[in-house]
Parts: structure tokens; sequence; C-alpha cells
């Protein structure tokens, strides 16, 4: 899924290059559910044709201390389903359930207006805007969403 070009095009950061990078994201993944109980979540088809299938990851998990970060990365097989509505409503549910007092963000790369339009949809309104230090492209733009007004130093957290 993650060497797929048509996923990547919009966020060259989601690219997985070798084995051994999906292998050390995995490990990640799996200490985050070790040590709190929740990450993100694997999708998968439950009817249809693609019953079984896989469908992407997705999902809220704490990306600092202090705030939840709504992420998903659908195959793209699995665009325009309402998987992305579905997976972010699920995950927001979970992170203001589990711990409310947490502001649920979304970082998400500019040119990727896919996940732009669903995360507005799940009601999640753009904070911030500007150089997305994790792309190699030095005109590269990213955008920080939230559930609420973010204080300064929260964004400055947020988008270090």
């Amino acid at each position: 899924m993650y060497s797929d070009t048509r996923l990547i095009e919009c966020d060259p950061m989601l690219a997985h290059n070798s084995i051994t990078h999906t292998q050390a994201v995995l490990q990640r993944r799996i200490a985050e559910w070790q040590k709190h109980g929740h990450g993100l979540w694997v999708l998968e088809a439950l009817e249809g044709a693609s019953a079984g299938e896989l469908v992407g990851m997705g999902g809220c998990q704490l990306l600092t201390v202090n705030a939840w970060n709504l992420s998903f990365s659908l195959r793209p097989q699995s665009w325009g389903c309402g998987y992305a509505q579905e997976v972010a409503t699920a995950g927001i549910e979970y992170a203001q359930a589990t711990r409310p007092d947490f502001p649920v963000t979304a970082v998400v790369a500019k040119r990727n207006t896919r996940s732009q339009r669903a995360i507005e949809k799940v009601g999640l309104r753009k904070q911030w805007e500007g150089p997305d230090n994790y792309d190699p492209d030095p005109t590269a733009t990213m955008l920080l969403y939230a559930d609420r007004v973010l204080s300064h130093e929260q964004i400055l957290t947020l988008t270090a």
C-alpha cells in the first residue's frame, strides 16, 4: 500500500521505500499499542465482493503527550467509498471518549486535497499553515487542523 505511487503523490512522506522501513513503522505501531493500549487501526472491507480485503489504516493516536492525531491512509481502490469519513468519525469518537481534554488534530500536506476535504467533513478546522519540515521539497506546505482553537504554544509544539 505504501509503495503505491497514487497514494504517495499527494504526500511523499507516506512512502515506504524498503521492507526495513515498513518493519520499523510496524514496530513503532506495536510499541504504541503496548505503551498506550490504543493506536491506529487496520481497516478491512466488511461487505461485498471485497469483504476481508485491506482498505487501509487510520484512527487517532497520541501525537504529543497532550494531543490526538487523526490520520488515515487508504488504498487507492478504496478512495471515494466513504471509508475516510467512517474511520475519521470513529477515531474522533474514541479520542473524545478516552481523553476529551486533549484536542483532536490532523496534520496534512497542503497538496493532499482529498484528505483535507475528509478532515473538514468531520468537523476539524484549519488552525495553521506553514512549511512542511518533514518533506524534502523546500516549497512543501502542511496544514494543521483541530477540533478546537489551539493556543500559540500548542501550535508550535504540534508543528515543530
